[in-house]
């Protein structure tokens, strides 16, 4: 089982090709459950309408959402990771997610990796940890 931070998701339309490539193979690869906190609608959906036309973002959204499973917002793990690790709000809820599934945390967000590892969270920073989580996912 997996949670995928919005950063990774983004570098799948986003104009950076060794971001794009690397999420594009990590989606490829990928299999089983993929878990997301309800919030991540929200953040991918204001990400995606920064940058492209609101209609083909909710395509864009619509197309997503059929491949993740949304559980709610696990709030109280999420004060408890912040309160830990100083980190985000929103990162603490991805964190939390991985802590409530039991699922590994795949990010492009640097800072969100270290403070999930903090948290005792198997996380991989995909942008320097690429072979490492493509080898971890392999396993599921």
């Amino acid at each position: 089982m997996t949670v995928i931070d919005t950063s990774v998701w983004l570098d799948v339309f986003l104009d950076n090709e060794e971001r794009f490539s690397k999420a594009e193979k990590f989606f490829m690869k990928a299999s089983g459950l993929i878990y997301e906190p309800r919030v991540f609608r929200v953040e991918l959906a204001g990400a995606l309408a920064r940058r492209f036309d609101k209609s083909d973002v909710s395509n864009f959204i619509e197309e997503i959402m059929s491949k993740v499973v949304l559980i709610d917002n696990p709030d109280e793990i999420a004060y408890l990771i912040a309160l830990k690790t100083g980190c985000r709000a929103i990162d603490a809820y991805f964190i939390a997610t991985a802590k409530l599934t039991n699922s590994i945390l795949i990010t492009n967000d640097r800072i969100m990796a270290e403070n999930a590892k903090k948290y005792g969270i198997e996380a991989y920073y995909l942008i320097d940890e690429f072979d490492k989580a493509i080898e971890r996912i392999s396993k599921h």
